[in-house]
């Protein structure tokens, strides 16, 4: 090899080792940097004449595993998916308690079962009326509270939702950002190669947030879609939406959109797919548990006690249920209203054949006939059906009488003496009257005999036939509709309270469990990448260690070869 020769090939080991040199001291700068890849330089050698005459750098990058990073971001939303659904079901489930507590709902119907059970032994007893309402109240307010502490986690998933969509949308101008830098290069330079590692980031960071799809064009051009909305492409498309506020079981929620589209079907995994879920499924599932306990729990009470009348009968019986004088009644047998004195003894006597009746106004006119009993409807809707003398009351006998599609009870079909009231544990409540006045809860039914006569007893106090049927209610086997994640069923009251605790309860500690299992899974991935892309610093320290040898060696070649030309050029002289 020539003097000249030598030189060349020494000066591009010189050179080569001064860019490895750069490249290894980037790498342990930037060990701690997320998402950073370790760069290396890449070399050819330098062919003249057939025969190599040093090296030079072709390149300076990281090659990674494509379909590594790909699982990485599957496994990001994934886990982005599973993380939001724990700490709102344990709040709730904390909030239902568990069974066995004193203050949890089973329980509850427990205490207002032992409290009628203590009615029916002392119906006349003030004191017993009194602890049966109380009890009836613990439980309308625990299915309101527990209804509330439902919707705030879907008023918080609701916020989180349009919080989610912001953070989305800095991502993608991110993404934008890094796209519009990296326009027309190949990754070849240390520059590019570490804004697509900060590009690589943004992209697991989004996958997080929400499902994605994506590829990288050959101008170096990343494209985001979420379901099949393009979201970064030449432009970024921003998703909309606006948090409703104040949330309960009937919001209605708006749509994400793009461009004024709807996407809300191509949202799904990452944290966003994870929050509608829980907002619009998981949560309402367990609102539907609550709805269905609360309406079969008035249904089941309400057509026992709407048999009964209170002793004395009450001057005034007002509906829960709406009306209207034009609405329809298809009902066969016969209603019995009397006019009672303080006795509890008939002042007048109407029995009324609903195979007669067609409409509401009909039934309002015949008792409107009657000489101490007027019935009128008001603007709300509302039945009131009462006596005209104050010193009388009216007592509702139902006999054989059957009204609807569901063969209800007069007195039930209009909740004329109901215990509770409400469409469902988020405003179910209790008689205001009876809670007033506890002497208004009916304990026994009145006399259906077709021979009663004015001055022959209604009902007497201490009737406690009604208060011994009502006690029964809980002891028996009622049907439940499915609801949410619990089949139809025939269970008591108070087991099917139960079996909504114990579905809580599974819910969240299956929610802490999956969120654990898909965090853990992510992070194997990531570690893996990390361990195998990443920065090894002690790796990197012998590797600089070992490019400043060669530069030595390469530069004191450089000194031999300047010496030796220096030599044969005095010796020309």
């Amino acid at each position: 090899m020539s003097i000249r020769a030598a030189q060349t090939a020494a000066l591009s080991a010189l050179q080569s080792s001064q860019a490895g040199i750069a490249v290894s001291s980037n790498n342990i700068a930037n060990a701690s940097v997320e998402g950073y890849t370790t760069k290396s330089a890449s070399l050819a050698s330098n062919v003249n004449g057939g025969a190599a005459v040093g090296v030079s750098v072709t390149s300076v990058g990281s090659t990674v595993d494509i379909y590594l990073i790909k699982a990485i971001n599957e496994s990001a939303s994934e886990s982005g998916y599973a993380s939001v659904f724990a700490d709102p079901l344990e709040l709730v489930a904390s909030n239902f308690g568990t069974v066995g507590d004193d203050d949890a709902i089973s329980t509850l119907i427990t205490d207002l079962e032992t409290s009628i059970a203590s009615l029916a032994a002392s119906a006349d007893s003030q004191s017993a009326k009194s602890l049966a309402l109380t009890d009836a109240q613990q439980i309308a307010t625990e299915l309101n509270d527990l209804s509330d502490s439902v919707q705030d986690q879907r008023s918080a998933a609701d916020q989180s939702i349009e919080d989610t969509v912001d953070q989305i949308n800095t991502l993608l101008t991110e993404i934008q950002n890094y796209n519009d830098q990296l326009s027309g290069t190949d990754g070849t330079t240390l520059s590019s190669s570490e804004l697509e590692d900060a590009r690589s980031v943004a992209v697991q960071k989004l996958s997080e947030l929400v499902d994605i799809s994506y590829y990288t064009s050959g101008s170096n051009q990343t494209q985001i879609y979420i379901g099949g909305t393009l979201v970064v492409g030449s432009q970024v498309q921003q998703l909309e939406y606006n948090a409703v506020g104040a949330v309960n079981a009937d919001t209605s929620f708006g749509e994400i959109t793009v461009n004024g589209n709807s996407i809300m079907d191509d949202v799904s995994g990452g944290e966003l797919g994870g929050l509608i879920d829980l907002r619009d499924e998981t949560l309402p599932d367990i609102q539907a548990e609550l709805d269905n306990l609360a309406v079969t729990l008035m249904d089941s009470i309400n057509a026992v006690i709407n048999l009964g009348t209170s002793f004395p009968g009450a001057s005034e019986l007002n509906s829960s249920e709406t009306t209207d004088l034009t609405d329809a009644v298809a009902g066969t047998g016969t209603v019995r209203f009397a006019a009672t004195d303080e006795d509890g003894n008939a002042v007048e006597i109407l029995d009324i054949d609903l195979t007669t009746v067609a409409t509401v106004q009909d039934i309002v006119d015949q008792i409107n006939a009657s000489t101490n009993m007027t019935a009128t409807v008001n603007a709300d809707g509302t039945l009131t059906i009462a006596s005209s003398d104050d010193d009388y009351g009216v007592s509702i006998v139902n006999m054989d009488a059957e009204i609807g599609a569901d063969a209800l009870g007069f007195s039930d079909y209009f909740g004329l003496n109901d215990m509770f009231t409400g469409t469902g544990a988020d405003d179910i409540s209790v008689n205001a009257d009876w809670l007033a006045d506890s002497s208004l809860v009916p304990t026994g039914a009145g006399s259906d005999d077709a021979a009663l006569a004015v001055g022959d007893s209604v009902i007497s106090s201490g009737s406690s036939d009604v208060a011994e049927a009502l006690a029964e209610v809980f002891d028996t086997n009622v049907s439940f509709d499915s609801a949410g994640n619990l089949g139809s069923t025939k269970t008591t009251l108070s087991d099917y309270a139960s079996e909504i605790l114990s579905d809580v309860a599974q819910q969240a500690s299956s929610a802490e469990t999956k969120a654990s299992v898909a965090e853990t899974a992510y992070s194997d991935l990531v570690e893996s990448f990390s361990n195998q892309y990443g920065v090894n610093t002690d790796e990197e320290a012998l590797t600089l260690a070992n490019l400043e040898s060669a530069y030595e060696a390469a530069a004191a070649i450089l000194e031999i070869t300047q010496s030796l030309m220096d030599t044969l050029l005095e010796a020309v002289r």
